[in-house]
């Protein structure tokens, strides 16, 4: 009977990955919202919560304080990183330039909204959706060792560069590097999901301090000319 539960366990949550996978896929962004409300779903009513929780990552930091300080230092410098030397250079080979007209900060009002926002959107619902649950389900599903983690990591790269695509396809090479950097910091900390939900939501901070501020273009600028 237990081999049963697990067997069906397995199932549904194949079940589940392969439901998240198409909608993102098929409908970005409003996909990403559904198939976390779906991952969100099951964690809820899930049978043993406490270890469905784990299982994402979700469990407590050593060292709340100390964290909090190394996510902020890595979440400024992996933005800034991106900003000065990458972004210039994926838009000079794609030809094209990251669509941000979708980010609007005409006042202190929004620029604090949509940093509200870069944590909880981005920070926490990308890192529970991709990092969390498909990461860790991918590689469950392969042989759950150091190489599944790693083709894993590249696959929920691939898919959260995708889900950008509506900033252009600068964006979903851009994006889809920031996910493969904050893949290995989820493996990096032992999987624990706190640490790349707390980088994102500081490079999401960094990047949207940069535009409020109208240094995106002198950014851009020291590198590459």
């Amino acid at each position: 009977m237990d081999f049963l539960n697990s067997t069906n366990k397995n199932r549904l949550e194949f079940l589940i990955t392969l439901i998240c996978v198409i909608l993102i896929l098929g409908i970005p962004p409003f996909g990403v919202y559904a198939a976390f409300m779906i991952v969100i779903a099951g964690l809820v009513f899930g049978a043993n919560r406490k270890e469905l929780l784990r299982s994402i990552g979700l469990f407590r930091p050593q060292g709340v304080l100390p964290m909090f300080f190394l996510t902020a230092f890595m979440g400024l410098v992996i933005e800034l990183t991106m900003e000065v030397f990458f972004n210039p250079l994926i838009e000079r080979l794609t030809l094209s330039q990251i669509d941000l007209s979708q980010v609007q900060l005409p006042s202190l009002e929004s620029y604090l909204t949509w940093v509200i926002v870069g944590f909880v959107l981005g920070g926490f619902l990308e890192e529970v959706l991709f990092r969390g649950f498909l990461m860790t389900r991918i590689a469950k599903f392969m042989k759950a060792d150091m190489a599944s983690d790693i083709l894993a990591l590249f696959i929920t790269a691939v898919l959260f560069g995708i889900c950008h695509r509506y900033q252009g396809w600068s964006g979903v090479i851009s994006t889809g590097v920031t996910g493969f950097i904050l893949g290995c910091i989820f493996l990096k900390f032992k999987k624990n999901l706190w640490y790349a939900i707390c980088i994102h939501g500081f490079v999401n901070l960094t990047a949207l301090t940069i535009l409020y501020l109208g240094h995106y273009d002198f950014l851009r600028s020291l590198f590459w000319g």
